[in-house]
């Protein structure tokens, strides 16, 4: 019967994982190396900047404005490995005290430190790893309300029919969202 449906309709069948509009679909968990590729297009960024002679306010502002608007677009959709997160807050790091992507050396204040708030005394840069758990929070609590969405009705059909997203038995190998 499939056979018969692809030759009428010259479709191919296709497999996981693949890109839709830029985006790596997959229905399994995505590994470090599936999102690695968003760490050429920041090392790009920077590279283009470093010739600039660039203040620490205006390295400050770019990593704000421009890296941290890209790292904000992949994280809203999935929840980046800790792997991913690290190297993508070294490059920041890197970028904002040292102004160069290959050597490491310590910084003048931690980076953890570089995201709190004004009155706590940081620069309000964003925290990676906390914003990327508020969207999986979020999504999550969409899950929950059934929001309607295609996305949302997929998975209440697929992983946890007849049930809350809080007393399913969801496999380990499964994506997250």
């Amino acid at each position: 019967m499939k056979q018969a449906i692809l030759l009428s309709s010259r479709f191919t069948e296709g497999s996981f994982s693949f890109k839709y509009l830029g985006v790596p679909l997959s229905p399994h968990r995505l590994l470090a190396s599936q999102l690695s590729h968003i760490l050429p297009k920041l090392e790009l960024s920077i590279q283009s900047w470093m010739g600039k002679h660039l203040s620490f306010a205006g390295r400050f502002e770019l990593i704000r404005s421009v890296l941290q608007a890209v790292v904000q677009f992949w994280i809203s959709i999935f929840l980046i490995p800790a792997l991913v997160i690290s190297r993508i807050i070294s490059l920041c790091c890197n970028f904002l005290w040292i102004k160069d992507l290959q050597r490491n050396k310590s910084a003048l204040v931690a980076w953890k430190h570089v995201c709190l708030p004004k009155n706590e005394g940081g620069l309000v840069v964003l925290d990676i790893k906390a914003r990327n758990a508020s969207f999986f929070a979020k999504q999550l609590w969409n899950i929950h309300l059934k929001t309607d969405s295609l996305w949302i009705r997929w998975v209440d059909h697929y992983y946890i029919p007849h049930t809350s997203i809080w007393f399913s038995d969801i496999k380990k190998s499964t994506s997250p969202l």
